[in-house]
């Protein structure tokens, strides 16, 4: 796993040029980790030199890409674990975040991206050819950080059974609703899979809502997995009809808080935690012990510039879902 970086923030391209070509997570597991597309030269010497960083990239609060580098590798201990042989969608916003500002959701990994980078090649709907990358060591994170990369959409599988979810997540999103019913629901469903006997997870999506996740090891693949979920949020639904549905169309939700499982599915993703998001504040993905989420919760205070010392003092309070089936 990549050790932690120091602690000042990069101010010049020469600086952060210097801490990026000798990183500390000096060797990849790409190679010996997964057969799913390390490339032959996967143990050759990497080098990944940092440019524009003080580019700002969050106009708003002012932080540069030089902070946004900086917050990815001090967090890639955290991160990769929940990336690691997933094949990865990137919102990259190489200019910046802003509603006037280019976004580009890359899938396919482009010819000039350096070898070392693990990738796996699927087909798509249409038939063709994609070849995502594999973020399994801190030098691909850096370097995809470094190409504009702000927020990280992995599969619910691995490369090695794509069929096979490790994982189910329960995305509350309020719409227009109260926060405190986002709240009261999550409870709801974190009681309802206690009395399955079932560990579930809780963070912010990053935005407005909360993530419960579930790991998934009954049998059989995505369309069992959601398949139970939707019977779980139904349950939940039907318990709270006044603040939960899980009608689909926005017009037919009557302001209530929608509880979405229906990303559970092949090629499909959800945000990671640790993950920025490309918010005014730059906002962070974050786990939560249960006893945090309450209606006095604000999930915009957890941002680049604040998250880091809660992640450094609680540690990876995810860590049961990293491994993945």
């Amino acid at each position: 796993m990549a050790k932690k970086q120091p602690a000042a923030r990069p101010q010049t391209k020469r600086a952060a040029t210097k801490r990026a070509t000798k990183p500390r997570a000096a060797k990849s597991r790409a190679a010996g980790r997964s057969g799913a597309g390390a490339p032959p030269d996967a143990g050759a010497d990497r080098q990944v030199q940092f440019t524009h960083v003080d580019k700002v990239m969050f106009p708003e609060a002012g932080i540069t890409k030089g902070e946004v580098i900086e917050y990815y590798l001090k967090v890639a201990d955290k991160l990769i674990p929940h990336l690691r042989d997933r094949p990865i969608t990137l919102e990259r916003m190489p200019d910046g975040v802003g509603d006037a500002m280019p976004r580009f959701w890359q899938k396919n990994t482009p010819p000039y991206y350096p070898a070392w980078i693990p990738r796996v090649k699927l087909t798509n709907k249409e038939g063709k050819g994609v070849e995502y990358a594999l973020v399994n060591d801190a030098h691909t994170l850096a370097y995809l950080v470094n190409q504009g990369a702000i927020t990280f959409h992995p599969f619910f599988s691995k490369a090695q059974d794509l069929d096979r979810p490790t994982h189910v997540v329960f995305d509350l999103d309020p719409g227009g609703a109260p926060f405190g019913d986002v709240v009261r629901i999550a409870h709801v469903l974190h009681d309802t899979l206690e009395g399955q006997g079932l560990p579930n997870f809780a963070k912010t999506s990053g935005k407005s809502g909360l993530h419960v996740t579930v790991p998934w090891r009954q049998r059989g693949g995505f369309d069992q997995a959601r398949g139970w979920a939707m019977s779980v949020a139904e349950a939940v639904v039907r318990q709270l009809p006044k603040l939960a549905t899980v009608e689909r169309m926005k017009a037919a939700r009557g302001g209530r808080v929608y509880v979405d499982v229906i990303q559970n599915a092949p090629e499909k993703h959800a945000v990671p935690p640790y993950v920025i998001r490309p918010t005014p504040q730059a906002s962070v993905s974050t786990p939560l012990e249960w006893k945090e989420v309450t209606p006095k919760l604000d999930p915009k205070k957890f941002t680049l510039r604040t998250a880091i010392k809660r992640f450094d003092a609680k540690g990876d309070l995810m860590a049961p879902l990293a491994g993945g089936n």
